[in-house]
């Protein structure tokens, strides 16, 4: 049976077994249609069938999320797939929240795998999980690992994914704060979500609460006025808005002539396509001083980058609190620790440390021979020689060239 959810209904769930709720995929753009609710607050699992691997599924007394008393408890070594799982019946959902509480830093525990019926076999649309090494990740297509936030062990944090089904990609904010843009779905093939799986890879126990798959996406504080008691005034149709920020990415290695400013930025757009973590439809520019009227330094003026942002790498890791941080000497971590430079060595930049132009710029990076120098900055490095470390001889190195992009 399909049947359509206002915000103010709420799904309760009563042992394992029972028939699961589910709603209409045709609903207009002022309706608020949910495919599952559940804070585990009836004390049971109802709706949730039974592990068949070798772990225990509980609704637990002992915690829950966000002040609440309960939560879903699955204890021990699941396998994929084996835990605990939810019938959405066929739901195309936009937004997907939940809180996790991994039990452990160093095994693999509190995955999240939403998916169609294949799900076993494409891994569906959104599959996350906290990893051994402290970090929640998001597995996409040919299992390319994107990493999200680190985690301590025994402790709450919310999770909301928006699902772009024309882009076929998924937005992660962890905590209100932004982690990721434009994931491709782990399965290009999933046109619906039909199951929720939740379990642990190993021998851990791991937690789960708070659920909601809606379309629209629920708002950040969904839960903060009464919504368990019916009160749908914490209920958005505004899509959460990304924080923004100044992304730093790797434009690739190049010997000869960059082709001046306007190759540069071609390098650069070149290269936010087949990057991960850039926003969409994002502003680049190479990241390079290239005459004393297009400098570094200057790039607010000349090119309106916001200078009120973070600055960081494709996987959020922050290199610089604002503009100005990045260029006062020093900065938060090295590109290549923050997966802004794929290279371990050096990167043309024209500039010093505070991103003015030097002399060398292998004539405004239009010439490639040996005639020339070129000032180039250090990838693994977090003082002034990040920028400014020394010249080059143009033509003779593939030094890599650094983009900087924004929306």
């Amino acid at each position: 049976m399909r049947t359509q959810l206002l915000a103010a209904a709420l799904i309760f769930v009563v042992g394992f077994g029972a028939a699961a709720p589910s709603a209409a995929s045709d609903e207009t753009p002022s309706v608020k249609a949910i495919a599952l609710i559940d804070d585990f607050e009836d004390a049971d699992l109802v709706g949730w069938a039974a592990p068949t691997g070798n772990c225990i599924a509980i609704n637990t007394l002992l915690t829950g999320a966000n002040g609440s008393s309960r939560s879903l408890q699955v204890d021990g070594a699941c396998g994929h797939y084996q835990g605990p799982w939810f019938d959405l019946v066929n739901f195309q959902a936009t937004g997907v929240s939940f809180w996790v509480r991994p039990g452990s830093t160093f095994l693999a525990d509190t995955y999240v795998v939403v998916g169609d019926d294949n799900v076993t076999s494409n891994n569906g649309v959104v599959f996350f999980y906290a990893d051994s090494t402290g970090h929640f990740r998001l597995v996409g297509p040919s299992s390319e690992h994107y990493s999200l936030a680190p985690y301590v062990a025994n402790q709450w944090y919310r999770v909301d994914l928006t699902l772009d089904w024309v882009g076929r990609t998924v937005d992660v904010f962890i905590d209100g704060v932004a982690r990721q843009y434009n994931v491709p779905f782990r399965s290009p093939a999933t046109t619906t979500l039909t199951q929720l799986h939740f379990y642990n890879y190993d021998n851990s126990t791991s937690w789960l609460d708070y659920i909601v798959m809606s379309s629209p996406p629920p708002s950040l504080n969904i839960f903060e006025n009464g919504f368990e008691s019916a009160d749908t005034t914490a209920w958005s149709l505004t899509t959460p808005t990304l924080q923004s920020r100044l992304v730093l990415f790797d434009g690739g290695g190049i010997s000869g002539p960059i082709g001046g400013r306007s190759g540069a930025d071609v390098l650069c757009g070149q290269a936010a396509q087949m990057a991960t973590g850039i926003p969409l439809n994002a502003t680049t520019r190479a990241f390079l001083s290239f005459s004393a009227s297009d400098e570094i330094r200057d790039f607010p003026t000349l090119y309106g980058v916001p200078t009120d942002r973070p600055v960081t790498g494709p996987n959020w890791n922050v290199i610089a609190d604002d503009w100005a941080d990045l260029l006062d000497g020093t900065i938060d971590q090295s590109l290549f620790d923050a997966g802004a430079q794929a290279a371990t060595n050096f990167w043309y930049s024209g500039s010093y440390s505070d991103g003015a132009i030097t002399p060398y710029t292998c004539s405004g990076w239009t010439d490639g021979s040996t005639l020339f120098d070129g000032q180039y900055g250090a990838t693994h490095v977090t003082d002034g020689r990040w920028l400014d470390t020394g010249q080059a001889t143009c033509g003779l190195n593939a030094y890599h060239v650094l983009c900087l992009a924004w929306r």
